[in-house]
């Protein structure tokens, strides 16, 4: 079941939201709940992007958060101009460990 929810709203975005809706052949409600869900999973990724850069969560658990693959989190990332430190030096070491780990498993 769906709640009723009231909100003030200037009646000068009114009017541009009712332009908006006329344009889209679409009613107030309808353009609201749109606009409420997009800003709501722009507000996901902004915090999970957030808690990323802050080194509170990994990089999958921030692409999970966001409701996001982890091409899409790192779409945005680069979108939002999110430079790594991600090294060649790093991507090197890791493929020296990942070689020997599969060594490992091998024998």
């Amino acid at each position: 079941m769906n709640d009723i929810v009231a909100l003030r709203m200037d009646s000068h975005l009114l009017k541009q939201l009712d332009q908006i809706g006329k344009d889209e052949a679409t009613d107030r409600s309808t353009l609201l709940r749109t606009l409420i869900m997009k800003g709501y999973k722009e507000l996901l990724k902004e915090k999970a992007v957030q808690n990323y850069r802050e080194g509170k969560i990994t990089f999958s658990e921030a692409a999970h958060r966001a409701g996001l693959t982890l091409w899409e989190m790192e779409n945005h990332f680069i979108e939002k101009g999110f430079k790594s430190s991600y090294s060649l030096d790093d991507l090197e070491q890791e493929m020296i460990s990942l070689n020997k780990s599969n060594k490992k498993t091998k024998n």
